[in-house]
This record gives C-alpha cells, structure tokens and sequence, in this order.
C-alpha cells in the first residue's frame, strides 16, 4: 500500500500552491493525486487559446447545469478544468484581488483582512509594485502587453459617467475603472501548476500522480486515514499517516464527502452509503456570479474579431514569437469598473468587464468588429446545490445554481445592464458603435424584457463558492482551520470553503486561501 504523510487530492489552483507549501518541510511526505493530465498541451499556456480549452474533454470536466427552472429550462455550461492547475490552466487568467468586505463576509475566525493582506502580497509577483503589491511571490501577475484603443475609450466612458479612474485595481482602493492584470509571466499563462509546483517536484519528498481519480475518502471510525483512487482501470489504496486534504474544487469535494459519508443523512441514504458524519450543508449554500452581456458593432477602429482571420492572425503569431505581445498575449478581458449599484459610499457589489471583441458563441468571435461589456453581481443572493448523484465519483453530480432565484439578483441584472447600456452612450464609446447586437434594439430597456433575454442569454462566471462553507457556526461543512467537523484528520482546502465568492475573478483569492490553508496544516504539524 503506498502512504504518505499527507493526501492532496486534487492538483487544481489550490491543490498545487498546498502540496508545495506542505513539501517545503523536507521530513514530511507529500502525495497529489489529480484526476487529469498533465498541463502538457502548449494551448495551455498561450493565454489566448483559453477559448479552445473551455470545450476540450481532455483537459475539463465539460460540467453543465441541471435545467434552469429560473431560465426557461435550460442547462448551463460550467467548464472546470481537470488537469494540474485546474481552472487556473484554463479561465482567462484575469487576476482580482478580493476587497476587504469580501473577506469580512466570511464571517470566520481567522479569516480577517488583516491576517489575509500580507498573504495576498506573499504569493504574487507584481514588476510595477505599490502599496500592499507584492514583488517577490512565486505567482506572477503582469499588466497587459497591449492596450487596445477600445479599452481606454472604455475607461474614458466610465470616467464620464461617473466611475472614476483607478490606476490599480489590486491597490489599496478597488472601486473604480481599470486596465485588468493577469496572472502571466512574459508570454505565458502563469498558474499555479507552474509557478508553485513545478519546481516542487523536483523535490524527493513529493509524488504527484495523474490520472488519479479518488473514489472514496477511507476511515477508521471518524478519523480520515487515507483515500482509494483509480488509475489505468485499477483501484488503488494510500494511506494518510497525518491527514488527507480535499482541493478537488466546489464541484468535486463536496461530491466526494457525501460519497464517503459526509453529508445529509437523508441524501446519503439515497446513495447507499453509511453515514461517517451528519453534516447537511455540504453541496449547499452554493454562490456564483451570474453573467450577462451587451455587445455593439463596432465601426472606424479595427477589433480583436479581425485578427484572427487571415493574414491577420500570422502578423500576430510573429508578434508573439518574437516578442512575447499582441492578441495571443490576451485572457478574457481588457479592462473592468468595480462599483456599487447602492450608490458611491456603499460597497461595491458590481464587476463591469470589457473586452475590445464579441463572440458569436462560446468562445468564437464574430468575423464582423465588436466590443463588449458583461457583468455581474457580488456576491448575490440566489443559491444553490451540488448533489452526488450515485456513490461513484465517475459520475457527474448534479449542479443546480439556481439562478436568478432571488428577487434582489433579478432586479440587480435589470440595473446592470441598463448601465452597461449608458456606458455605450458615453461619448467615448458611442463615437465607435454602429448599434447595439446583443440582445439589440428589439429588446426595450424595460425589466420583464431585460429578464428575458437574462434566462437566454445569461451564462456562468465560473466562480462557485459555499458548498463546503467554513465558519464559526456548527452547521458550517469546515471550521475556521479547514478542518472538516465531525471528522479527524480532514480537511478541505479550495474555492468550496469560500462562503460567498469575491467580487471579482476568483483565481487570486483561490491561492490566498491555499496558502493560507498551507500554514494551517503546516502549523498544526
């Protein structure tokens, strides 16, 4: 039987920045077992090709939604990556600090902005430095090597209706408009597979195994004692001498503790699996940004839809070969505005994002010039559930956000777009728009028509949160140290603890909460 001290399961963000911290002390064993590949594939690692790796079976799980009762019946896609590095090998490596509130939110011992601010400025590795940026982390973060006209007309627009100017948006102060920065060194992708755990490997103290789907969490009595995976068709047992710790993400560590046992009595029951630990809120209270966009034709100015089409996408492959910039250089976005729709001294709840492009599906631009602006509420109130739906961790379990469930989010995404649809009005903006193309002139500016186009229209923003809530209070799945109740000798340690997401893109606060995860464990040791 192979053992080791510690059992990671799951080698995504969070995963990788845990079992490098923890490989550090070179008398403990490390063991991470990831369900997917390697981070092989060269797409993985040009920023912009994370339009093709939202589709590819080889490196996502290709998740969707149960049907939307609250969108017309219909499923939502929600890629996640599966492979090391997990989503941060395939989002759109735009890197958002979260706000102060964000944290206060969690309502968690231990967990206060003042403990997390230094660890925020501990992981990266910011050129430009600043006031609480850091300089010196193993995560690199870079502004864009382009700034496309588009986007500083877009911060013109938002600067004129009222939404000042921000020259950091991971800086003291996040309300306002700014360029985005990504996590990217030179010209590529920086995520924590690479920027953590490839160094770390070198390290005899550490294995990392592939293709290493856990099928179970092992116990004796109540304590974890190791895990049961399977690999090439053949199940395969290790043994955890101190703990075993869960970074398989807000989908798959839920689903794992309810098949080992954790979870609402009443649903284990379903699943035929014995109860270790009576714990009804795992899978439940799940959070995420609900996302809706309005795109324009663009006219006078060329776009990023232009160039990938002929001669066009060579110049910019040069550019990116010889000097590490251009389009293939670019994530998701261009710029955003952080704001609150409750007016300037509330705390902001809104993330606006631009991008100098429009795509005529998923991750297909139009051949025709465009612009775009999506956005989202944060946190929101609508919540949902993620539920093993057998005992097998080879099958799918069912996600139902519930989106737009709550009256306070509808009537949030009726203000949003009403102004995105001002900021397309800004002079700034205007001088360029041949009219708007999504959801167009045929959808009024009235609530009940905006909603409609919502439950078409509106997808995933890809940052889910809450299914295996921390906090201070005994219904919550972990405590304020990660540590499972009800349980010993368990944890979990990924965007699942997260009680509500951040305001913005997830990535950043994913390897905060690793690293702070990493101490605690380390601590305890």
């Amino acid at each position: 039987m192979l053992e080791a001290d510690y059992v990671i399961v799951g080698g995504g963000a969070a995963g990788c920045v845990v079992a490098a911290r923890l490989s550090e002390d070179p008398k403990v064993r490390v063991l991470l077992l990831e369900a997917g590949p390697r981070d092989w594939h060269p797409w993985i690692h040009v920023p912009a090709a994370c339009l093709f790796l939202q589709h590819d079976a080889r490196f996502n799980w290709l998740d969707a939604s149960e049907p939307q009762s609250t969108l017309d019946g219909r499923r939502v896609k929600i890629p996640q990556g599966k492979m090391l590095g997990g989503s941060g090998s395939l989002n759109g490596m735009l890197h958002v600090r979260p706000q102060p509130e964000d944290i206060a939110d969690w309502n968690t011992r231990g967990w206060d902005w003042e403990t997390l601010e230094p660890i925020l400025a501990k992981a990266e590795s910011y050129a430009p430095g600043g006031p609480g940026r850091g300089q010196q982390g193993i995560l690199t973060v870079s502004d864009f090597s382009d700034t496309h006209p588009l986007t500083r007309a877009f911060i013109e627009a938002c600067t004129t209706a009222g939404i000042p100017a921000n020259p950091d948006m991971n800086g003291p102060v996040r309300r306002g408009a700014s360029p985005f920065q990504q996590a990217r060194k030179g010209r590529f992708r920086s995520q924590t597979a690479q920027s953590y755990l490839r160094a770390a490997r070198k390290r005899p103290n550490l294995q990392v195994q592939t293709g290493a789907q856990v099928t179970r969490i092992v116990f004796d009595g109540r304590r974890a004692v190791g895990v049961r995976f399977r690999r090439g068709g053949t199940e395969h047992d290790v043994r955890a001498s101190r703990e075993v710790v869960l970074c398989a993400g807000a989908m798959r560590s839920p689903q794992l503790l309810q098949v080992s046992g954790i979870g609402d009595p009443a649903h284990l029951a379903k699943l035929g699996v014995p109860v270790v630990a009576s714990s009804p809120a795992v899978g439940r209270d799940m959070r995420d940004h609900f996302l809706l966009r309005v795109a324009h034709r663009v006219g006078g100015i060329a776009t990023i839809n232009e160039r990938t089409r002929g001669l066009s996408v060579v110049r910019e492959v040069l550019r990116y070969v010889f000097k590490g910039e251009g389009m293939l250089t670019m994530g998701a976005g261009a710029a955003a505005a952080i704001l609150s729709l409750d007016g300037e001294t509330a705390t902001p709840n809104v993330q606006i994002s631009f991008a100098p492009g429009s795509f005529s599906g998923p991750g297909t631009l139009e051949r025709e010039p465009g612009m775009t602006i999506g956005a989202w509420l944060s946190p929101g109130e609508s919540r949902g559930t993620v539920m093993a739906v057998d005992a097998d961790t080879a099958t799918a379990p069912a996600i139902d956000p519930r989106y737009l469930s709550a009256e306070s989010d509808r009537q949030g995404i009726v203000s949003c777009i009403r102004l995105i649809r001002s900021l397309f009005e800004e002079p700034a903006l205007a001088r360029w728009s041949r009219g708007e193309t999504l959801p167009g002139p045929e959808t009024p500016d009235d609530a009940e028509a905006i909603l409609a186009f919502a439950r078409d229209r509106g997808a995933s923003g890809y940052h889910f949160a809450g299914t295996c809530r921390m906090g201070d209070d005994a219904a919550s799945v972990v405590d304020g140290a990660l540590r499972v109740r009800g349980t010993e000798g368990l944890r979990v340690v990924d965007a699942s603890v997260m009680p509500t997401p951040p305001i913005g893109n997830a990535h950043a606060t994913v390897v905060m909460l690793a690293e702070r995860g990493a101490s605690l464990i380390a601590a305890r040791s």
